[in-house]
């Protein structure tokens, strides 16, 4: 059987040549940003826990710039594998952070282990992939690294405690990595979405839904846009947005 044909990509296309280390993109927000990221013309590196026919077509469509790297991101053996295969790539441009959980319950009623699983996966995780893509990123001398945080990180939400407290310490992480490696040209933004159409936001509670709907100017926000979003930050246009959070929520009412 033949190879696949190159995908060809349009002309202009903002994110041709540059390659992506996305990490939970098997659905949700992950899955439409590897595919925006892709329309773009990036090369992807996407990781994934749980099986994914999103990205599985997306691979049918995009074989010549599309590897797919299973596993728990909140090991060091993934985070080391993922950054070796962006590098077989020839290079690693850009790290989105995504990969997140939630077990949600008030924080009386929550057990030490969901807390200590949640903190795992959502910071550990961005601790060990900022690690390996900061090494390669270091070499080059240039890289832009994409936290995926919440609105929550900054308002708190009832029920999250464990899930905001995560996402807040991505805010701490991004400043730090954006100080530490300034010198080597290597830039940290945070995205805050609100409540998405998909995803961890289409799973929360009705009544729990209903009152963050409530609270956002705009309501319910399409995660495509949010998608979007990232994906210009990953763009040489977005080289001198550095050490900020890029909201994504509508607008909120205090």
């Amino acid at each position: 059987m033949s190879s696949p044909a190159p995908t060809v990509l349009p002309p202009g296309s903002p994110l041709k040549g540059r390659v992506v280390l996305l990490t939970g993109a098997g659905r949700g927000l992950g899955l439409l940003t590897a595919q925006t990221l892709l329309d773009q013309g990036a090369a992807v590196v996407a990781n994934h826990r749980s099986p994914s026919d999103g990205l599985d077509r997306l691979v049918d469509k995009h074989k010549d710039r599309l590897r797919l790297v299973p596993g728990d991101v909140a090991t060091d053996e993934t985070a080391a594998l993922l950054a070796a295969e962006a590098r077989r790539f020839g290079r690693l441009d850009v790290l989105i952070h995504n990969a997140a959980i939630t077990r949600d319950q008030p924080l009386v009623r929550m057990s030490i282990e969901d807390w200590d699983e949640v903190q795992r996966v959502n910071l550990r995780g961005a601790f060990l992939t900022t690690k390996y893509a900061v090494k390669t990123m270091m070499r080059a001398r240039y890289g832009r690294i994409i936290y995926i945080s919440s609105i929550t990180a900054l308002t708190g939400n009832a029920g999250q405690a464990a899930y905001s407290s995560s996402k807040a310490g991505l805010h701490g992480l991004a400043m730090t990595v954006s100080q530490e490696y300034a010198s080597y040209n290597i830039r940290t933004t945070t995205v805050a979405p609100g409540i998405l159409d998909t995803g961890l936001g289409a799973a929360v509670a009705g009544p729990q839904r209903r009152r963050m709907t409530d609270r956002s100017l705009l309501g319910i926000g399409e995660a495509g846009q949010t998608a979007e979003t990232i994906a210009f930050l990953a763009s040489p246009a977005a080289d001198y947005i550095n050490a900020t959070v890029i909201r994504t929520d509508g607008g909120m009412r205090y």
